[in-house]
């Protein structure tokens, strides 16, 4: 019965892919252009910027050093936003380094058994967001040209994110205890969580399998972003003009191209910053493939972050249109 059930949506996935590579021949230009921009995006950008933290990541969580950062953390994070010892070290990650490196460092502790599935469900929503020098550089000093607005549009995605995680987790704590209230509370998904006070012993072994993920890793990342490139760039040909919709449309898919369009579009600075703001809050669909393949084995819900971020977005446009009525841009 599940594999009948299943058909349509293998059917639409093969008929979807089977589409992309017939348009793909219809549009080489735009292919090549397409393939071209996010090879350069993914090698001049994200492979040096990514990489070494994916590295170092790794070797600190299986050396136990992440542990001792997050009891540093825990006195002001671990009570500011109510998680454990350990789920503080992927909120230091991800604020600092963007998606996806906050959710592969808190699926990397979900498979370590430091965090349970639930604070690793909290943490995806909030701390997977993109890196404040992607959104001070790129978006406001490279993109809106306006360098005084930096830290303004840093609070605003950053803040929209904390409020979103929140009212995630409000609404699960809810639901818990209407479940409760109405009979047994049906048993938890979720392992224990080991004690690892054992700090482990350096050894190339683990040196070369944190390398190794490193790498399989960041090309997974480079796939993703080469495959989203193209198709963003085929769409950029379909049409005349440099149309708002399409270049919202662009950002939808990935954000990096579709913000470089809608700032040359031809509406005002105010349209331009909250649009620009908006996308990166939901971080296109590019980074959601990019986050669900560092993901691994872990049971972590891609359907709560996927809600979690439209949420977000919604939290972003509020705070944005504010942001532009009430303070003078220009």
């Amino acid at each position: 019965m599940k594999k009948i059930l299943s058909n349509p949506k293998n059917k639409l996935i093969k008929g979807a892919v089977l589409l992309f590579f017939i348009i793909m021949f219809l549009y080489p230009y735009a292919s090549y252009e397409g393939a071209s921009t996010g090879l350069l995006l993914w090698f001049i950008n994200v492979l040096p910027t990514l990489l070494p933290f994916i590295i170092i990541s790794n070797l600190m969580i299986r050396l136990n050093i992440s542990k001792q950062i997050s009891r540093i953390l825990y006195p002001v994070i671990g009570k500011l936003f109510r998680v454990s010892s350990e789920g503080c070290y992927p909120i230091l990650i991800g604020f600092l380094s963007g998606i996806p490196m906050g959710a592969k460092t808190t699926a990397d502790l979900v498979s370590e058994e430091k965090i349970n599935e639930d604070e690793g469900n909290f943490l995806l929503t909030m701390c997977n967001n993109y890196s404040p020098v992607f959104i001070m550089s790129y978006i406001v000093i490279n993109q809106l040209k306006l360098p005084r607005i930096r830290y303004s549009l840093f609070v605003i995605l950053y803040l929209s994110s904390i409020i979103s995680a929140v009212i995630y987790r409000f609404y699960i704590n809810r639901r818990r205890f209407n479940i409760t209230t109405k009979g047994p509370i049906p048993p938890s998904k979720t392992k224990p969580i080991q004690a690892t006070s054992k700090s482990a012993r350096f050894s190339f072994q683990i040196l070369d399998s944190s390398i190794m993920n490193g790498f399989e890793v960041i090309t997974k990342i480079g796939g993703y972003i080469i495959l989203f490139s193209i198709l963003a760039q085929i769409i950029n040909q379909i049409g005349p003009g440099n149309g708002l919709l399409k270049a919202s449309f662009m950002g939808i898919l990935e954000i990096t191209t579709g913000i470089n369009q809608i700032c040359k579009a031809d509406i005002n600075i105010h349209m331009k910053i909250v649009l620009a703001a908006v996308l990166t809050s939901f971080g296109g669909l590019s980074g959601m493939a990019q986050t669900k393949s560092v993901l691994g084995d872990t049971r972590l819900s891609m359907k709560s972050y996927f809600i979690v971020k439209l949420i977000n977005t919604v939290i972003t446009f509020v705070l944005a249109l504010l942001y532009v009525a009430l303070f003078r841009i220009v």
